[in-house]
């Protein structure tokens, strides 16, 4: 096998994934699966600029400011000035957003579990979240966020 075929095939399932979670998601929560993915990263790292989302998420720092305007416009979450430096502001949940990302969590890990837990093994699935995070920091100079 070549590794373009490697690269291929990765590309093909990301892109499968992708539309079976963002379908199954819209339909119980009415939220894409990019709105959702920053308010769960939003949930990990707790009140945070707009720079760190976008280093998590892997975006522009303009893209994701105006992602949270689409998220604040959805009333679930807030910006208010940042006390440490006034040039920014900090990103806060919402008490919206809480239910939202139990129920979007449920479709998320119930769709995954039918499209991958259901062909791989536990320990398959371990082996390949690993390489995935050693391929992210090989792929970005070892500044792959959390995975």
């Amino acid at each position: 096998m070549k590794l373009y075929d490697i690269f291929f095939d990765l590309t093909r399932l990301e892109m499968q994934l992708w539309d079976q979670v963002d379908t199954a998601l819209r339909a119980a929560t009415g939220v894409p699966l990019g709105r959702f993915e920053a308010l769960l990263v939003l949930r990990r790292l707790g009140p945070s600029r707009v720079q760190d989302l976008s280093r998590e998420l892997s975006l522009t720092v303009g893209g994701t400011s105006k992602l949270v305007d689409r998220l604040e416009a959805a009333g679930l979450c807030t910006r208010t000035a940042n006390p440490a430096d006034r040039r920014s502001s900090v990103i806060t949940l919402t008490a919206a957003a809480q239910p939202l990302l139990d129920t979007g969590e449920a479709v998320i890990t119930s769709t995954l579990e039918t499209a991958l837990g259901a062909h791989l093994s536990p320990d398959d699935l371990t082996s390949l979240a690993g390489h995935l995070q050693q391929l992210r920091r090989a792929a970005d100079g070892g500044k792959a966020g959390h995975a």
